[in-house]
């Protein structure tokens, strides 16, 4: 009988391989998903720049977790005219004299 041992080493070694990373996946998989709990329980933990909120998760079709980007901010700018710095106009200043 033929000498297997190089043989089922390599295919031993292809597997453990691919366990690993597969095992390396769920790893990552569970921090991220654990890291995303604790924001939805903290507001003051911001995800992508704002707090975490049910409304901005997806669960995917395949279980994975989708976090919408956040929705965008609204800033009302006021134009404010400039300050005259204490200085009247021309008609009061004619008609105090």
């Amino acid at each position: 009988m033929a000498d297997l041992t190089q043989y089922l080493t390599q295919k031993y070694t292809k597997m453990v391989a691919e366990i690993t990373a597969d095992l390396g996946k769920v790893s990552d998989d569970l921090r991220n998903t654990q890291n995303l709990l604790r924001a939805l329980k903290n507001p003051d933990a911001l995800v992508d720049g704002a707090p975490l909120t049910v409304d901005r998760l997806q669960i995917m079709e395949n279980g994975d977790i989708r976090v919408m980007p956040p929705p965008p901010s609204i800033v009302d700018t006021c134009v404010k005219e400039p300050e005259k710095n204490g200085k009247k106009e021309s008609k009061e200043l004619v008609n105090a004299s």
